[in-house]
């Protein structure tokens, strides 16, 4: 006689960059472990990979997939699993940046404190558009990067030689969608890489500017905490940033 097969719970999300709610399931025991290794091994390739793989495998929604998904759509779908999954009560050890406290003090200190899931929303920046007016007569409309695209763009934030500014130059490119014009429209996917290689050589430092403040106002998960170091007894007031501030 085979052993009885638990069906798992359905559950819908809301995500920024999807009109319809999104269907899912809480991951497995499996899944769980899957991406605890993963976090707790600090590599972030394998930490994107394994994200992904948990997402594609519970959301039951068609057409939904992960590898097309924004980095802050992807870290709320995670979060929204794990609730589902384990309940949404999590405890994490806090520290000291630099393992320096808010006094300049040396201290390694580590201090247990407890988080609800569901009380962490996505930040969304009030001066944050798709929208980008470079001039009275032209308008850019971007599109979010995914993951993969988001880890590179992280890693060229402050880099400056010649090879990360072309890089971030080519991700910007990939992130244009539309082109306004007065009354035209240019679909970035119908042009090739040269033409809008063009397009965005021709722009001026200030405009350039202007779509790079897009990504750095792009919607994330923020939640600010307090805590009391047990070592030291500093007060400190910090703000998590990203699924590994939360599940570590």
């Amino acid at each position: 006689m085979s052993l009885p097969v638990i069906e798992a719970p359905i559950f819908s999300m809301n995500l920024t960059s999807i009109k319809e709610p999104v269907t899912y399931r809480p991951f497995l025991v499996k899944e769980e472990k899957l991406l605890l290794m993963a976090m707790e091994g600090g590599n972030q390739e394998e930490i994107i990979r394994t994200s992904k793989q948990i997402i594609n495998n519970c959301i039951v929604s068609e057409n939904v997939d992960a590898d097309q998904l924004p980095l802050f759509d992807l870290q709320m779908a995670l979060l929204n699993i794990r609730t589902k999954s384990v309940g949404d009560s999590i405890e994490i050890q806090a520290k000291h940046p630099e393992e320096k406290n808010s006094n300049e003090e040396s201290c390694d200190g580590l201090t247990k404190i407890k988080i609800n899931l569901s009380d962490i929303k996505l930040t969304i920046n009030e001066n944050h558009s798709k929208l980008i007016k470079l001039t009275d007569k032209i308008t850019v409309e971007m599109k979010y990067p995914t993951m993969n695209i988001y880890s590179n763009l992280a890693d060229l934030e402050n880099a400056e030689n010649a090879s990360a500014v072309k890089e971030l130059f080519d991700i910007i490119t990939n992130c244009i969608d539309n082109i306004y014009s007065d009354d035209e429209v240019f679909t970035a996917s119908d042009h090739s890489e040269e033409e809008m290689n063009e397009f965005i050589s021709s722009l001026t430092s200030d405009q350039f500017e202007k779509l790079k403040v897009f990504f750095s106002t792009m919607p994330a998960i923020l939640h600010d905490i307090e805590f009391t170091c047990e070592k030291c007894k500093c007060h400190e007031k910090q703000t998590l940033n990203g699924i590994g501030d939360f599940f570590l």
